[in-house]
């Protein structure tokens, strides 16, 4: 099949085949009210909404559960088709629970063939949106060259690529204004120092080592290494977009709302695999609970008292903004 074949548009209304789970569930209603999530969204918004028009065809690529899109359905007033596409069913039934009296808004799930999905222009079509926006998960993309060709050739000419992401590492980021995620990684290794320690979890010892060693490659697909800014400002180069000047932002994430989210059960199996793997019994669960809200409460007082740009209340991450346009030969 050539690459030209490979663009075709599939642009079938899709739909579920059963309700929104339990896991996205949870995690849609720890974000969608979270101050941190809507500060970051509502600021990437706010740099991109003068760039958007009328019955512009706007893309949420990696909609997840559909806190982006309402969001941007609240500041952007006038009519656009939004299109939500993400490589997760479980997520994307719950934004199409959402949106299914929406006529304006369609939901595309990115198809996975063998370990690889699906473009963007081979989900939507070639030259199909004028926009495409992404909150949250461009650090999560394992291959950033083919999913940003991908973006540009479902791009129409002279239309944008704008993302924003609080895991992107930068020269310059002031000491104690963290990554989103270098707290979970605090808080995982606090939560393995207190198996260790707290004989409460003295089940849980035996093979910690062994565990630990194996399931760090589950732990990096949850929560993978930042990369450099500059490594996607590359990226983005060679796929045929010209960068504005990337933006940032500071955001405080309150204890309370960070919290919240760690403690989804889909989430707290990625930040604390090696208790219970992926079939863990119900003690393994109530296990990995305990110790990741132990680890946090630790990890926020420590935060309270070490770190210059935290509280009682909150701690201080910041938020990477990247706009760019599809050049036009």
């Amino acid at each position: 099949m050539g690459n030209m074949d490979k663009l075709k548009t599939q642009q079938k209304l899709w739909k579920p085949d059963k309700p929104a789970s339990k896991g996205a569930t949870a995690f849609h209603d720890a974000v969608i009210n979270a101050s941190w999530n809507n500060d970051n969204i509502i600021e990437l918004i706010k740099i991109i909404k003068e760039k958007i028009r009328e019955n512009d065809t706007v893309v949420d690529f990696g909609a997840g559960t559909g806190a982006s899109a309402l969001r941007l359905l609240e500041i952007i007033k006038f009519k656009i088709n939004l299109w939500l596409v993400d490589n997760s069913l479980s997520w994307l039934t719950k934004a199409y629970e959402l949106f299914s009296n929406n006529e304006n808004v369609k939901c595309f799930p990115l198809e996975k063939t063998g370990d690889k999905y699906s473009t963007l222009a081979e989900t939507i079509g070639k030259d199909a949106a004028n926009h495409v926006i992404s909150a949250n998960v461009v650090h999560l993309i394992p291959n950033l060259d083919d999913a940003f060709e991908g973006l540009n050739a479902a791009i129409k000419p002279k239309g944008t690529f704008s993302f924003g992401s609080g895991n992107i590492a930068r020269k310059g980021r002031e000491e104690g204004v963290l990554m989103i995620d270098d707290t979970v990684k605090m808080a995982h290794d606090i939560a393995l120092e207190i198996v260790s320690t707290n004989d409460e979890f003295s089940d849980h010892r035996n093979g910690l080592n062994e565990r630990i060693e194996i399931e760090e490659k589950q732990r990096q697909i949850v929560f993978p290494e930042p990369r450099p800014l500059e490594l996607y400002l590359e990226a983005m180069k060679n796929a045929g977009f010209s960068c504005e000047e990337p933006q940032f932002r500071l955001i405080k994430v309150k204890y309370k709302d960070w919290m919240r989210l760690l403690r989804v059960k889909r989430l707290e199996a990625g930040i604390l695999p090696e208790i219970g793997g992926k079939e863990p019994s119900p003690k393994d669960e109530q296990a990995r609970d305990k110790l990741i809200t132990m680890s946090c409460n630790q990890l926020f007082k420590e935060l309270e008292e070490q770190n210059p740009f935290a509280d009682d209340k909150s701690f201080t991450a910041e938020w990477v903004y990247v706009t760019s346009t599809k050049k036009h030969y």
